[in-house]
């Protein structure tokens, strides 16, 4: 329930100034309401850490049945949550980002602006489901793999809060890092408590955590060296159509 709470903690730090500056802009009148995928996205991301603090919750507790009956929820949830990061992306890329000409430096603008968003957010959409869908498989024979799993799958999902908390509202220092590394750097960091945990209490990290780190760190490695090179530049806007 520790690191449930921690997860929700950093999500609120890094959304709320955001949020409550749009609902002031929106109330103001000086932005339009937002479409309902903004809503949607909000909600799936919101509910979903709940569902992590309350599961962690009932563990802790001893309630394994009703951690296995709201565990269902997630059936429907975990899509949820995958459809809205693909639909507030596509929005962003042709409502937000959209050139405001067809000038070669606007065009050019525009790719590099899609190709860093597909890599920030890249980790999200690759781990995300893989993650869940390997707890899933497992949680009837290796409860053990399982909660750690569903860690693992929340904290990929951390790279928009820890982005505002850098960027944003400059709460976390990027310690000299570029953007990409930056969030990948923080989002690591999340997990550090639980892995240290593992090795205090059985004298190493549990071979979930070893397998779901070296797999995500291939990402990482492998965002470091894309980051700008102009091959992911043009490649990039191909993936959305441009």
């Amino acid at each position: 329930s520790i690191y449930g709470s921690f997860f929700v903690i950093t999500a609120i730090a890094g959304f709320a100034p955001t949020s409550l500056g749009l609902v002031g802009r929106v109330i103001s009148g000086q932005q339009a309401f937002p479409p309902f995928i903004v809503h949607f996205h909000a909600a799936s991301f919101s509910l979903w850490l709940l569902l992590l603090l309350a599961q962690a919750t009932l563990m802790y507790i001893k309630r394994p049945e009703l951690h296995k009956r709201l565990g269902l929820v997630s059936f429907v949830l975990a899509p949820c949550v995958l459809i809205s990061m693909f639909g507030i992306e596509v929005f962003y890329v042709n409502h937000v980002l959209a050139p405001a000409d067809t000038s070669p430096e606007e065009i050019t603008e525009y790719k590099r602006n899609i190709s860093d968003i597909l890599l920030i957010h890249g980790v999200s959409y690759l781990f995300f489901p893989s993650f869940y869908l390997w707890a899933i498989l497992v949680r009837q024979k290796d409860s053990e793999s399982h909660k750690r799993l569903m860690l693992l799958a929340t904290q990929v999902l951390m790279i928009p809060a820890l982005g505002r908390l850098i960027g944003f509202s400059q709460v976390l220092p990027d310690l000299g890092f570029n953007t990409i590394d930056a969030r990948h750097f923080y989002m690591l960091l999340l997990i550090v408590p639980a892995v240290v945990h593992d090795s205090a209490r059985n004298g190493m990290p549990h071979r979930t955590y070893l397998i779901g780190l070296a797999l995500i760190g291939i990402w990482v490695v492998a965002a470091h060296y894309l980051w700008g090179s102009p091959w992911w530049v043009e490649t990039a806007p191909k993936l959305f159509g441009v």
